[in-house]
């Protein structure tokens, strides 16, 4: 939206936030002891805004599924977009679709 003030215009840059879902599985429901979470978040927060509101919302991910910087997961863990394609660390600053979500999934392995 623009608006124009006498031959200028200025960009109003919507105040609406975004709705974000993480859904846990795994290990992270466990230490959440919750299935999900709802996000409202600005339209510029990136992957790595949302890691870190949920590290602060869930401080048991910590150290398990969240690196200690709260920026980040562990390597065994990731965002799985809609169940369909993986979120890549090289694209947590990307920005997150209004209506979005993200499964937290912990990949193990064992034998």
């Amino acid at each position: 939206m623009l608006l124009r003030t006498h031959e200028k215009e200025v960009a109003i840059i919507s105040m609406q936030k975004i709705k974000v879902k993480v859904e846990f599985s795994g290990l992270s429901r466990i230490l959440a002891s919750v299935n999900d979470v709802q996000l409202s978040l600005d339209p510029q927060h990136t992957y790595t805004d949302i890691i870190n509101m949920i590290a602060e919302k869930f401080p048991g991910l910590v150290g398990n599924v969240i690196a200690e910087d709260k920026n980040s997961l562990f390597p065994s863990n990731v965002f799985s977009r809609e169940g369909k394609t993986i979120v890549m660390p090289e694209q947590f600053k990307d920005t997150p679709q209004d209506g979005e979500t993200l499964i937290l999934l912990s990949l193990l392995a064992g034998g």
